[in-house]
């Protein structure tokens, strides 16, 4: 038997946490630009993660975060039989993050006045718009010597750095911190209370062959299991994990 893990947020913050952390990580993996189709991948979701930054309040959630998890360090530190030398390393950690944010509001403002750039989004939302007839100007910096594409790749990811730190750092808090539970979803539903859950993790096993559709806020959430075979569904067992950054 194979557990797999679905994660559905419970917030719009959370939402924006999860988008932006798989997009930094497609972009970890697509920047070497050795091959047409990591190109076409780089270059979309670097739009994509300017166009997200642009519309989410990623700046306040973070610091409003990172200063609830400065404070409950600050706790643990004067608890006794604690290892303060790791809490301290956390609460660097932490501080520093809070107080690189605090310099940056808008950490996407220098792709809007990049030649290169403008020409690739105009064309990257045709079907095969990033042909060597269609982009002249990225055909030719693409056989540029592959350090001066590495300087200019590390200049366009530099300030997004910052922020995927701080999303990882906090989604590792998120996961971590979590009270867990066994259900049965009858006939393939479950209802229940989230208690401020920001992020719900629902763990099932492969075996059934469903997967879960869920809708919900932070006071409650419904969850109903879909075959992905197209039968009936029976009852389902499942641990849930209700995770929160308290």
């Amino acid at each position: 038997m194979t557990a797999l893990i679905f994660e559905h947020p419970l917030n719009e913050k959370v939402r924006n946490y999860l988008r932006l952390e798989q997009l930094f990580e497609q972009l970890m993996l697509s920047k070497a630009l050795q091959h047409p189709l990591q190109q076409q991948q780089f270059f979309r979701v670097l739009f994509e993660v300017s166009e997200v930054l642009e519309r989410c309040e990623w700046r306040a959630d973070l610091l409003k975060d990172l200063a609830k998890q400065a404070e409950k360090l600050d706790h643990w530190a004067s608890m006794p039989n604690v290892d303060t030398s790791k809490i301290e390393e956390l609460l660097l950690q932490v501080k520093t993050l809070i107080a690189a944010i605090s310099k940056h509001a808008r950490v996407s403002d220098h792709l809007k006045n990049d030649r290169l750039l403008a020409s690739i989004r105009q064309r990257l939302c045709l079907p095969g718009g990033n042909s060597s007839f269609d982009l002249p100007y990225l055909h030719l910096w693409l056989n540029q010597p592959q350090a001066q594409i590495y300087q200019q790749v590390q200049q366009w990811l530099g300030p997004f750095q910052l922020v995927a730190e701080a999303i990882s750092h906090l989604l590792k808090l998120l996961r971590e911190q979590h009270s867990d539970i066994e259900v049965m979803a009858h006939k393939g539903f479950y209802q229940g209370v989230a208690a401020d859950c920001g992020l719900l993790r629902i763990e099932v096993d492969t075996e059934y062959q469903c997967y879960p559709t869920v809708s919900g806020h932070k006071h409650r959430f419904a969850i109903k299991f879909i075959s992905a075979l197209n039968q009936e569904i029976e009852d389902i067992p499942c641990r849930l994990y209700c995770c929160k950054i308290a």
